[in-house]
């Protein structure tokens, strides 16, 4: 124990890294003597070469003894993990909101006291550290185009909006705006077509991936976006291959809201998840009861019993991901349930 934190020592090294689009703040703690060192590099190639002779130059030239631990910061984390990973290294990608919360009460900030304090919690925490696995080149590709889809239709969708308001008030600025813009969103339209078909040829490539993709996609009312989200997201399913985590994670699972005798909510989803999937998982849901016959009745027969529209499809956007995660377990595509009348027998 020392500083009143007690550790037990898993890696020789503990390293947090502070991470943005051209710097990257560095801080190595030696858990023997918890002797503290920092530094500034590029985020680069040749920043990763200085970070591999800086660590040599404090005893330390072994990365698979290391535990790298940084915040989630996207692609500006990518190819530093990558070179990482090439050379042996443990990663740790945590979210920054764990770890401000499980630090507590600060003050002051800076990309050096960031380094410093991502440091000191991997340090504290190191036996629960969540691992980076290699990322499978077709999920790599398809998160790519995933995202490239996003901003296409983000785009879309913001200029067809813009038109849409306009209409309310001016049918003919309205009528002008779609002039004007029609080019453009043809060419979106077409742009996004090119992506989705992309996407599909790519899982076609892969048996793996297209063995996965024909599993989910055989859940009624699951289409190929969010058959796609999951895979990538869930990296090929090794990852939260379980119901209740997955509905989680997707921002879909109930949590009560209770304390005391004087306050006593009705559960309710938690704010912190995968807002794509969560959306996607969403559009599922409201196309199943249209077109899935049971849970159109179960639609149905709940709001005769009063329950309200946004429950019951929180509750549908579940059956839907824990179909999903059966049909994976079992690997066998999914089976309708006849829905009989009364009267009827199987």
């Amino acid at each position: 124990m020392k500083n009143g934190i007690s550790t037990q020592v898993v890696y020789p090294f503990v390293v947090g890294i502070d991470v943005s689009k051209e710097s990257m703040d560095v801080c190595m703690i030696e858990m023997v003597t918890q002797h503290q060192f920092t530094v500034c590099l590029t985020n680069t190639s040749e920043g990763y070469t200085k970070l591999k002779r800086w660590m040599k130059q404090h005893g330390n030239d072994d990365h698979e003894q290391t535990l790298f631990c940084m915040e989630h910061m996207g692609i500006y984390t990518q190819n530093l993990v990558k070179y990482l990973m090439s050379r042996g290294g443990k990663v740790w990608l945590e979210s920054s909101l764990h770890i401000k919360r499980s630090i507590g009460l600060v003050r002051g900030k800076s990309d050096k006291i960031d380094s410093e304090r991502i440091a000191r919690f991997a340090m504290v925490h190191q036996r629960d550290a969540k691992l980076v696995k290699l990322t499978h080149p077709t999920l790599e590709r398809l998160q790519y185009l995933m995202r490239l889809r996003a901003r296409l239709l983000k785009s879309k969708q913001s200029q067809e909006l813009a038109i849409s308001e306009t209409e309310h008030f001016d049918k003919k600025a309205a009528n002008e705006l779609k002039r004007l813009s029609k080019t453009a969103l043809e060419g979106l339209a077409k742009s996004l077509k090119k992506v989705e078909d992309k996407m599909l040829e790519v899982i076609q490539m892969d048996r793996e991936v297209r063995a996965l993709y024909e599993l989910i996609t055989s859940v009624k009312c699951v289409g190929k976006v969010l058959a796609t989200d999951l895979i990538v997201y869930t990296h090929g399913f090794t990852r939260m291959l379980d119901g209740k985590k997955l509905a989680c994670y997707c921002g879909v699972a109930p949590f009560e809201y209770s304390s005391g005798t004087s306050i006593k909510g009705s559960p309710g989803t938690s704010s912190f998840a995968n807002k794509v999937l969560k959306y996607h998982l969403h559009m599922a849901a409201m196309s199943a009861i249209r077109h899935c016959p049971e849970l159109k009745e179960y639609y149905q027969r709940k709001r005769e019993e009063g329950k309200g529209k946004m429950t019951i499809l929180n509750a549908i956007r579940n059956k839907l991901l824990h179909r999903i995660v059966a049909v994976v377990k079992r690997g066998a595509p999914y089976q309708d349930r006849i829905v009989l009348k009364k009267g009827e027998m199987a």
